[in-house]
């Protein structure tokens, strides 16, 4: 029922579009627990010039689309970007996030189908379509934040984009950075042996999945929106999220321990319908691009900040934090990248090295 509502809904917005009509309404989900809803959103700077003309023809109307919940800084990050373009002159851009339009594979979908959204999706979900892109979701990949600065300048990075676009899909930027995704349950975890016999929610991809399952737990896939309850009634023994998400999504009233195994480094992928971009007109081809650059390649910063923040948070209310051996879980997750099932049959070994190559990471 979600999914045909979300459906149903962006094509509203589509026809709607077409016919040079108002534009959809967006309402925010109310900001966190113990969150003033200054501190969910930092205001944007006030917009004292006028909006640039738009080109000939009418203003293109385009939902961003998220899962995380208000106050996470991807969510924060695509209401940026909706404010951004709507400066532009040619836009009448909003951002619904906490999944309104549906889980991440629903956006992706209306996207392929030509609607005019834009998902966050993510690289491991990518490699369906582009195998070698998966890469950069693979586990303990990079282990600081500073070693993707390069990644959009890289000519590994530019094929994939091409290899993407004949797909249908039109990779925007990568340079969301999400953050660090470690393990929250009721349970301390500080080594592979501790998650056995845990289910844990996860991503639906090979990556993830296999990921999850190589360093002991139970991978369960199921969509973000409910995960909440299927932890609160013992569906699943808990997930693994980045904290600015864990805290929107407000697992630690569910969960009583995050382990900061910081196993993936997610970073949004920004992507929307090759279709629904080819009816853009040059210019707004270029302003979507640029803007998608500037405004994702801000969360770097913002992640850092909110991590700390909404970490002593989540330990205010009761939350433990704990310091597991990382070591230990990267040696039980090291042959994925000789595994064929978890690569699509790349060879991940070579890639990395040609990678790290290209990004300048020693």
């Amino acid at each position: 029922m979600k999914k045909m509502t979300a459906l149903l809904l962006a094509a509203t917005v589509t026809l709607t579009a077409c016919g040079g009509g108002g534009t959809a309404a967006t309402q925010a989900p109310a900001a966190p627990a113990g969150t003033a809803a200054e501190d969910a959103a930092p205001a944007a700077p006030a917009d004292t010039g006028a909006a640039a003309p738009a080109e000939d023809g009418p203003k293109a109307k385009v939902i961003i689309c998220g899962t995380n919940g208000t106050g996470d800084t991807q969510s924060i990050a695509h209401e940026r970007f909706a404010e951004e373009l709507n400066k532009l002159g040619d836009w009448e851009a909003s951002a619904m996030v906490s999944s309104e339009m549906g889980s991440t594979d629903d956006v992706l979908e209306q996207a392929m189908a030509g609607t005019g959204v834009i998902a966050a999706t993510d690289p491991a979900r990518l490699a369906s379509y582009v195998p070698e892109f998966g890469i950069l979701m693979m586990p303990y990949m990079f282990d600081s934040y500073d070693q993707l600065d390069n990644l959009l300048d890289t000519p590994m990075y530019a094929q994939w984009t091409e290899d993407l676009e004949q797909k249908g899909l039109v990779l925007l930027t990568n340079n969301c950075i999400t953050g660090f995704r470690n393990y929250v349950s009721n349970k301390e975890v500080k080594t592979p042996e501790d998650l056995k016999g845990l289910k844990i929610r996860t991503m639906s991809s090979p990556i993830a999945v296999d990921s999850i399952n190589a360093m002991g737990a139970i991978a369960t896939s199921m969509a973000q929106s409910d995960a909440y309850n299927a932890i609160e009634t013992g569906v699943v023994d808990g997930g693994e999220w980045q904290i600015p998400t864990v805290y929107s999504l407000r697992m630690y009233e569910v969960c009583d321990h995050i382990s900061l195994t910081e196993h993936f480094l997610l970073t949004a992928s920004i992507v929307c319908g090759s279709s629904w971009y080819d009816t853009l007109t040059d210019r707004q081809k270029q302003e979507l691009r640029d803007t998608a650059i500037k405004v994702y390649g801000e969360t770097k910063d913002m992640v850092i900040e909110y991590e700390q923040k909404y970490l002593e948070e989540m330990q205010a209310n009761g939350m433990t934090v704990d310091e597991p051996d990382r070591e230990a879980f990267a040696a039980a997750t090291d042959h994925l990248y000789s595994d064929d099932k978890t690569t699509g049959g790349v060879d991940f070994v070579a890639l990395r090295e040609e990678l790290y190559a290209q990004m300048g990471i020693q």
